[in-house]
């Protein structure tokens, strides 16, 4: 795949609205753009305690990124999304455990429906493909009743990377501008993304688990295959079971099944496939 060079474009937040053209969106979510941010989902929890209403939280830079477990967020300039979609959910409508999940198909849905194929997702919250990290979801709540929540459903894309970029991460990574060969439309992206990702959450019920289950099983980037769970200090080695109605990874191990809330996962001993870490 040859490299390209593009020109820095920032988000077109009017383009984006316009594209969108949803009263439900447009008129119940609050709208936030800073070229700037500490964090997207700590912006999101802030307009929640002052707006007390869903919001729409976009930025080309954060400074504070964080990943699952509170690793950095690395990301240039305009050069990728960022992005948090603030909810309110009742837990009795849906398992808070999959909602990293929920999101995540609905990410890849939403590339698909740009013509970008061939997503995959790795447990918990990574959007992967060919063993490279393409991009992340961190979702953080706030209570408000004993079953009613705020979700900052956060997830991050690398768009325009390149190479050279790339390489900064710790980890294996890609961008969709690599893997389509092209210059990729983050506002093109959003504008799907947004539109997926609230559907999803919005109609996320118990009546919705096991279509979940079965489009994420679908998507398993490391199902059925042999890996390493990294639990707090111990590695767990087993065959990857896929997930099951509460969103926990199901491990066969010498000592049996071993299910896993949080935890982080790579190919097993003797693979030469990277690790994809939240």
């Amino acid at each position: 795949m040859n490299e390209f060079e593009s020109k820095l474009v920032l988000i077109d937040l009017d383009l984006i609205r316009a594209k969108l053209n949803t009263p439900t969106l447009l008129d119940a979510f609050e709208w936030q753009y800073r070229q700037v941010t500490e964090s997207t989902n700590a912006d999101a929890l802030q307009l929640f305690e002052t707006e007390r209403s869903p919001c729409i939280v976009l930025a080309e830079m954060q400074t504070g990124g964080r990943g699952r477990r509170g690793r950095q967020w690395l990301s240039p300039f305009a050069k990728n999304i960022c992005c948090t979609i603030g909810m309110l959910k009742s837990v009795e409508a849906c398992n808070p455990g999959l909602l990293s999940i929920v999101t995540g198909i609905a990410l890849v849905e939403s590339l698909a429906k740009l013509g970008i194929d061939g997503i995959k997702l790795k447990w918990p919250n990574d959007l992967v493909c060919q063993n490279q990290k393409l991009g992340g979801i961190l979702i953080e709540s706030r209570s408000i009743s004993k079953q009613d929540y705020f979700f900052a459903i956060g997830f991050g894309i690398n768009v325009t990377m390149n190479v050279e970029e790339l390489a900064a991460i710790p980890q294996p990574a890609t961008s969709l501008s690599l893997l389509t060969d092209s210059v990729v439309s983050r506002d093109a992206v959003l504008v799907e993304a947004i539109q997926q990702v609230v559907n999803a959450i919005d109609e996320f019920d118990r009546s919705s688990v096991p279509g979940i289950m079965n489009k994420f099983h679908a998507l398993d980037a490391l199902r059925g295959q042999s890996i390493s769970v990294l639990s707090g200090d111990e590695s767990i080695d087993g065959l990857n079971l896929g997930i099951n109605a509460e969103g926990q990874l199901q491990l066969q191990t010498g000592q049996g099944r071993q299910v896993f809330s949080a935890a982080d996962i790579s190919l097993g001993r003797g693979h030469s496939a990277v690790t994809g870490r939240g």
